[in-house]
């Protein structure tokens, strides 16, 4: 009894211990696949030739901002940071040349800073030659899954915020298999959108009963507009037109002058100048399109005092005032422009450069030969080269057809040894001048945070 009773205290210790190593086993691969879940890195082997697209599209998806519009009307999308789109559906078709017959969903990025540009891999050049940015988009649009398109011979309007006081016009963007971007002319300047006050000129929209003497209005309480400078009134029981009078009471001292008034809509002054306009039913709904009015030298003084105390306090008011973000900021726009493709567009001017150089770069000695993978970051003018230096070099680095005297940021990735190197060198770019690269080795962690994938704007 005793025997059996030792055999089957063996066993039960065998089952037990078995039992406890295959719940150790089964929990260690339940932890190696939760630790290989929450792994937010980029695994980058050895072997293989560093990927900087993979980078610049994990930016450009993380600012990307998405709208649904529907396609019974038209529908104006404002992006954050000021683009201002109106689709229209009836211009829109499907890319294989069907009708849309749904929701549109509406894609956009605006890229305004040259650090936006530098992670997006957005350069700015046109077939070899620098531009200088004042703004860079992407609008897309899509269907039921599939993409659309502008109709041919149709566009859609678009207003870009001015972020730039220099003369701009349209370029589309087109990248090549390497994800680098050429822009291409649109053909399409860039006006400044005119001041709203347009109908008025030696007064202001702000002149009324409350800011004028009793001089400039009849009995009725009403402004009395003259339509012509020959139109008469009674001074004194004397008949005489307005210039006369206003030559008389202003023979020893200046009293009185006449004010311009534009008394037809100030919208009209939006019109295209070649759409024609029914000028008879203006003239009869509201009079000549330029009248006269009188008023006295106290009027323009009063007016010129409350300006200027309206003036005071809106700047005290715009200096205390923080806006929430760059689109609080735009106070101007563009004239709006008519778009006939969808994609990348840019409000871009060439960038002149009287000469044009190369600059050798020097790399650590201990590098064989790498391929690197540059940006250089113009921030005075908003624009980015990019570009990549390969292994048939002979141990040479130049980079050619900069533009001279013009301060950058170089920005450089490499590999060597299956590692990870970068570096940033600020210079101005003269003639001959060697730069010397000075790689440090990085881990895939911070690659990430250099394109600042968890960081929305």
């Amino acid at each position: 009894m005793s025997t059996q009773r030792i055999y089957f205290s063996v066993v039960l210790c065998f089952f037990i211990a078995t039992s406890c190593s295959n719940k150790k086993t089964r929990s260690a691969e339940v932890t190696s696949i939760t630790s290989s879940k929450n792994f937010d890195t980029v695994a980058v082997l050895p072997d293989e030739t560093l990927d900087i697209a993979g980078y610049n599209t994990a930016f450009t998806n993380n600012i990307t901002q998405k709208f649904t519009v529907v396609p019974q009307k038209i529908s104006v999308i404002t992006g954050r940071k000021g683009l201002k789109v109106t689709v229209n559906p009836s211009v829109l078709e499907k890319e294989d040349g069907s009708a849309v017959d749904g929701k549109i969903k509406v894609k956009i990025i605006e890229l305004t800073s040259s650090d936006e540009l530098f992670k997006s891999n957005a350069a700015t050049v046109s077939n070899g030659k620098l531009l200088a940015s004042g703004g860079s988009y992407f609008i897309g649009m899509e269907c039921n899954g599939q993409k659309l398109r502008i109709k041919k011979g149709k566009s859609l309007q678009m207003e870009f915020p001015q972020i730039k006081d220099d003369e701009m016009e349209l370029f589309y963007g087109q990248r090549d298999v390497t994800g680098s971007m050429n822009w291409v002319k649109a053909g399409i300047g860039l006006k400044q959108q005119e001041a709203n006050d347009l109908m008025f000129t030696d007064s202001n929209r702000f002149s009324s009963a409350a800011f004028l003497s009793s001089f400039a209005y009849d009995e009725k309480k009403e402004l009395k507009l003259y339509k012509t400078l020959t139109d008469e009134v009674y001074y004194y029981n004397k008949k005489m037109t307005i210039k006369e009078i206003v030559d008389t009471i202003n023979r020893h001292s200046k009293k009185i002058y006449i004010d311009t008034v534009y008394t037809w809509p100030k919208e009209l002054a939006k019109l295209p100048k070649s759409l024609r306009v029914d000028t008879n039913y203006l003239n009869a709904v509201y009079g000549p399109r330029k009248q006269f009015l009188l008023k006295t030298c106290r009027d323009l003084q009063e007016e010129k005092e409350r300006l200027a105390k309206q003036k005071a306090i809106r700047d005290s008011l715009n200096a205390a005032w923080q806006p929430q973000s760059l689109a609080g900021q735009i106070q101007k726009y563009y004239a709006p422009s008519a778009i006939t493709a969808l994609g990348w567009i840019n409000c871009d001017r060439f960038y002149y450069s009287p000469q044009n150089t190369e600059v050798p770069l020097e790399l650590p000695i201990t590098f064989n030969n790498p391929e690197v993978d540059y940006f250089i970051i113009c921030k005075s003018i908003n624009g980015l080269m990019n570009g990549r230096l390969g292994k048939n070099t002979n141990g040479r680095y130049v980079l050619s057809n900069l533009p001279e005297g013009l301060a950058v940021t170089l920005v450089a990735f490499t590999k060597n040894n299956g590692q990870i190197f970068q570096c940033k060198e600020e210079f101005v770019i003269q003639k001959n001048k060697p730069v010397q690269l000075n790689f440090k080795n990085i881990s895939p962690e911070e690659m990430t945070k250099i394109f600042g994938k968890n960081v929305r704007t």
